[in-house]
């Protein structure tokens, strides 16, 4: 071929590529793909029944590789969803194999997401977003006839800064994927797949590497890189098939400066809340080992571990089915169990108010079982009771308080709910040896367990002591050797040591000790003691040596301060008789358990303690730092607490009598909740609820005290707060409510056994005990009292309240208010103690006082009288109330007592018309009728009535009549000074006459010398009627005698409806008595008691 030929066929070939080149380009110009649009969203919404929005254009393209894309893509949520859309993303580009389009299939070689949002969620109802409801019915074509499937092939997915959000309302799950930028393809159905990227899930950074391969003869091999949360794990191995029945094997490899920190991310990259998980874990963590697992079982076998510094070696299987299956070998060189165990040590508590106590207070005589305390797990079973276990731990040395323990080793051989101890040793310090061998024979179902136990202790004291039990008190003779041997079986999947033997000193007892393996460990340790001689144990007085000074520290041993993550210990212990005091206590029963700090009452019982029963209930946390948190309910019955205290060595009075206490105290010895204490003594009761805070009090010296709740004392029911502050001179605030208040209720029944023992002898006058007025001098503060009913004898208040300060020994009331007798009583004044020798100074007003009222209040009753009724009632006001007086005993603050007050107001007296034509002799039925009705007062004062004119009979009738059926206005002044209450110008204005008060009432020696003057508007010259009351204001001498007045002109015609009675009219029939018309009026004591 020619040169020019070629050339020309260069020229021509070229041209043609050209016009191809040309061809590829300007075709998709020519055709309108953006036409379409409508077509793909009609059909996305026929098929979802979603809107899909296209806000871009869509764009095609052929060189230099086919690509479609399209910008803007948003496809419309579920209705009721929580975002709008469940996807958006700023572009799509899709470029699909031109291979494969070649040879007629549409394989997809590369398709790219920009900035895509993903909203995937499951509704409340398990409903999730991705299932579609058609908006229209879909014809079903005739299905073709099937022919061979074509593989599925994904070159290449990539994510440009994505977001993933899943969230599932009923699970209560939420993963939120940010920043995410993957790249994934996807070989085929079965394999080979890929995918390797970065994102922050719900804030955590995540860096993930997975490779899984073809399906081959064993599988899919697999690699697997994740970096999370500060740590690396790497898998290398096979996975049988792809699902959730997949078995996996291989290698594994973990590290991480954090453990904690890394298994924390891990459970939030599933969308689980982060765990709180052991302090001990947030230290370094490495695994090396094969594993395997499966939906059914786990294996790691000759891994190597590290935690912090203590490691182990071993391997370890466990099978779910048929039944739970675990053998295991564990070696650990040594580990550190204070630095586990200080790492677990919990924060300090919050200084919250404790929950009120959750212990039942029990009987002291109740023998029933005590209810199982509580525990971590729900059930109280054995792990192992349904397990089939083989495992074996060997440790060579553990560190524990500062010491050793040694040469642990341990082997369990459990099934068919038995456990064997092949092997069980370890030498603790002091050279205690533990030591135990069990064997399992017999039917493979149900196998029996035998085998011995012996724990022996040479130098009990030394074991003693490193266990930081104080041996102090203990003689240095005593506590030198332990030993405990007993025979050892199973059942239910736990081991008990049973008919053992145990040798203290020269004591000797039997017991046994229970084995359970549940969470937590438990090992109860049961003794039975006849005879303990516990003075034996206790150095003396003369023996004590004086401690040495320390400074006061709240941290504790590791032992102390270790949380209730470790085994729990507890004691069973029976003594029929305990010498104490050189005084035997009889039935002491102790059921206690030990879990780190936690200490758990199950139940205590002493059966006779001086004569006394005891029994206590509940738990107690912290119990060996600086502020142990009770939580415990007691019940206390004595009936002689003089005894009980002699036997538990205490102080106080031999006569205290009966003594019963119970209730429940929860909290810390700075903030304590008291629930129902109830105690009663000495003729004495009082009942308490409510919270009590002593800030300070852990360092023996509280700053303040608050109460806050109930009171009830004798069956008085206070409510309110008291606070008081320590530091320099005390300070005590309180305010108190009531609804009923008796005062005299407040002071008990009856007085005690030594008070009566004290009084003077009959015939002696009692000696005037000197007021101490330094108490009121010692404290300031304030009190506030309300009560809705505030009751002292026949006195009766309501609403009562009262204001009152105590500064330097001078208490100050600032007002007391109160309803009284229907009317209101204000009182204010000082009472002042500043010197020994106690002054007071009150003001007031009483005003409105019902005179009915105070009759029933007083007397049960303002009516008097049988067929004919006399009732009194009127008001009464006292103006200016003045009470001052000082003295150093009480006779002298009585006899000092000076003041007055202003009366007025009115008194009626109510009667028939019976009462009103009485009066006069001359109508003939005075004589006896009168006689006999008013006889009980004048025989009282030695007067004998008769029938006439003058008669003295009469003479009280017509001034009765003179002030009954109207108001009589009362008026006048009543003074005290130096103890005499006297008065200025007290009368009652009758109807024409007026009754004359004069009194001179001895407070000091309660003695009176009263007289009413009844003087009538006919004859105002001299009394009319003049009544007496003297002697002793308890119980006065009363006289009645008619005065030197005359009786009124026509005094029958004076006495209304007289003329109504004719002479001989009412006389009785003959032989009969007449019968009085006339109230019995009995005169209430108005002088006081």
């Amino acid at each position: 071929m020619t040169p020019s030929m070629r050339k020309k066929l260069w020229i021509g070939g070229g041209s043609v590529v050209g016009l191809v080149i040309i061809a590829l380009v300007a075709v998709p110009s020519f055709i309108d793909v953006n036409s379409y649009k409508p077509t793909i969203v009609s059909e996305v919404k026929a098929v979802t029944g979603r809107d899909l929005v296209l806000d871009g254009p869509i764009s095609l393209s052929l060189l230099p590789t086919p690509t479609v894309s399209v910008s803007g893509v948003k496809f419309a949520n579920a209705p009721g969803a929580k975002n709008p859309s469940m996807v958006e993303m700023k572009s799509v580009t899709v470029k699909p194999s031109i291979l494969g389009l070649l040879v007629g299939r549409i394989d997809v070689s590369e398709v790219t997401l920009r900035e895509p949002k993903i909203v995937l969620e499951i509704n409340a109802e398990g409903k999730p977003n991705w299932e579609f409801t058609p908006s229209v019915a879909e014809a079903k074509p005739v299905a073709p006839k099937p022919s061979s499937p074509k593989p599925l092939s994904l070159g290449r997915l990539t994510i440009d800064n994505g977001t993933l959000i899943f969230s599932d309302s009923k699970a209560g799950i939420s993963v939120v994927a940010e920043k995410a930028n993957f790249s994934a393809s996807v070989g085929a159905i079965d394999g080979p797949y890929a995918l390797a990227g970065t994102a922050d899930i719900n804030g955590s950074p995540l860096k993930l590497d997975l490779a899984v391969g073809s399906k081959g003869g064993d599988g899919h091999n697999a690699e697997l890189n994740l970096q999370a949360g500060g740590g690396k794990l790497s898998f290398r191995g096979t996975l049988s098939e792809l699902g959730p029945a997949a078995r996996v094997a291989g290698v594994t490899s973990v590290a991480t400066d954090q453990l904690a920190t890394f298994v924390g991310t891990l459970v939030k990259l599933t969308g689980q809340p982060e765990p709180a998980l052991p302090p001990l874990l947030a230290g370094s963590f490495v695994f090396d080992g094969a594993i395997e697992a499966s939906q059914t079982a786990f294996a790691a076998k000759d891994f190597k571990m590290t935690l912090g510094q203590d490691s182990g070696s071993g391997s370890v299987s466990v099978t779910l089915k048929p039944t739970l299956a675990v053998d295991g070998k564990v070696a650990i060189p040594r580990l550190d169990l204070d630095k586990w165990m200080a790492a677990m040590r919990p924060a300090a508590p919050a200084a919250t108010p404790p929950a009120a106590p959750s212990a039942t207070p029990p009987q002291a005589g109740d023998n029933r079982p005590p209810a199982a305390p509580a525990t971590p797990v729900a059930s109280g079973g054995s792990m192992l009771g349904d397990v089939t276990a083989k495992l074996a731990l060997d440790i060579g040395e553990i560190a524990y308080n500062k010491k050793s323990v040694r040469n642990v080793a341990v082997e369990l051989d459990a099934r068919g709910g038995a456990v064997a101890v092949p092997k069980l040793s370890a030498t603790l310090p002091g050279d205690m040896v533990l030591q135990a061998k069990s064997t399992m024979t017999g039917d493979a179902a149900r196998p029996s367990v035998t085998g011995e136990f012996s724990l022996v202790g040479p130098k009990l004291r030394e074991t003693l002591g490193w266990l930081d039990v104080d041996l102090a008190a203990v003689p240095a003779s005593k506590l030198q050797k332990l030993s405990l041997k007993g025979r050892m079986s199973s059942s239910g999947g736990n081991v008990q040591v049973s008919d053992a033997v145990f040798e203290l000193d020269d004591l000797k007892g039997t017991g046994g000790v229970a084995v359970t393996f549940g969470v937590p460990l438990s090992i109860v340790t049961s003794l039975s003691i006849d005879t303990l001689d516990l003075d034996s144990f206790l150095v003396s007085e003369a023996q004590k040596k004086p401690a040495a000074p320390s400074a006061p520290s709240s941290a504790g041993t590791p032992a102390q301060q270790a949380s209730t993550a470790g085994p729990s210990l507890g004691l069973k212990a029976k003594v029929a008789r305990l010498i104490y005091n050189k005084e035997t206590i009889q039935g002491v029963d102790v059921d206690v358990a030990l879990q780190g700090p936690m200490l758990r009452l199950n139940d205590i019982k002493v059966a006779n303690l001086g004569g006394g029963r005891l029994a206590v209930r509940g738990t107690v946390a912290g119990y060996s730092g600086s502020q142990p948190r009770p939580d415990v309910a007691f019940n206390f019955e004595a009936p002689d607490m003089g005894r009980v205290l002699k036997v538990v060595g205490a102080s106080g009075s031999s006569d205290l009598g009966a003594v019963a206490a119970s209730g429940g105290v929860a909290g810390t010895i700075e903030q304590l909740t008291l629930r129902d204490l109830a105690v009663n003594a000495m003729g004495q009761s009082v009942k308490v609820n409510g919270t009590l805070a002593m800030p300070g009090a852990a360092k023996g010296a509280p700053q303040s005290a608050g109460y806050k709740g109930t009171v009830v004392l004798n069956g008085q029911t206070i409510e309110g707060s008291v606070d008081a502050r320590f530091s320099g001179k005390p300070v005590v605030n309180a305010e108190l409510r009531a609804t009923t208040l008796d005062l005299d209720s407040l002071g008990g029944g009856k007085a005690s056994t030594s008070a009566a023992a004290r009084a003077p002898a009959r015939g002696q006058p009692a000696a005037a005990k000197p007021i101490d007025t330094a108490p009121l001098r010692s404290v300031d503060g304030s009190l506030k009292l309300s009560a809705a009913t505030l009751t002292s004898g026949s006195l009766r208040l309501g609403n009562a309240d009262l204001a009152a300060t105590l500064k330097d020994g001078i208490l100050t009331v600032q007002h007391f208010k109160a309803g009284l007798y229907g009317g209101t009583l204000a009182l204010a004044g000082t009472v002042n103690a500043s010197q020994p020798t106690l002054a007071y100074d009150f003001k007031g007003d009483a005003t409105n006082l019902i005179v009915g009222e105070m009759l029933r209040s007083t007397s049960g009753t303002n009516q008097f009288g049988g067929p004919v009724k006399v009732t009194i009632d009127g008001k009464l006001n006292a103006g200016g109330i003045t009470v001052r007086g000082s003295g150093s005993t009480a006779d002298q603050l009585k006899a000092s007592m000076a003041g007055g007050t202003q009366l007025g107001g009115h008194i009626f007296v109510g009667a028939d018309k019976t009462l009103q034509v009485l009066g006069t002799a001359a109508t003939g039925v005075a004589g006896g009728a009168i006689d006999r009705t008013l006889g009980n007062l004048l025989g009282a004062v030695g007067q004998k009535g008769g029938v006439g004119a003058g008669n003295l009979l009469n003479a009280i009738a017509l001034v009765l009549n003179r002030f009954v059926n109207h108001d009589n206005p009362i008026a006048g002044r009543i003074d005290i000074a130096g103890g005499v209450v006297t008065d200025k110008g007290l009368t009652v204005q009758g109807n024409r006459a007026t009754a004359q008060i004069a009194t001179r009432t001895n407070l000091g020696n309660s003695t009176t010398d009263t007289t009413i003057n009844f003087i009538i508007a006919e004859d105002p010259s001299a009394p009319y009627l003049i009544t007496t009351a003297r002697g002793s204001t308890s119980s006065p001498s009363l006289n009645v005698v008619r005065g030197s007045a005359k009786d009124p002109p026509g005094m029958a015609s004076t006495l209304p409806g007289a003329s109504n009675i004719l002479p001989g009219q009412q006389q009785a029939p003959s032989g009969q008595p007449s019968r009085s018309p006339l109230p019995n009026i009995p005169l209430p004591n108005i002088f006081g008691r």
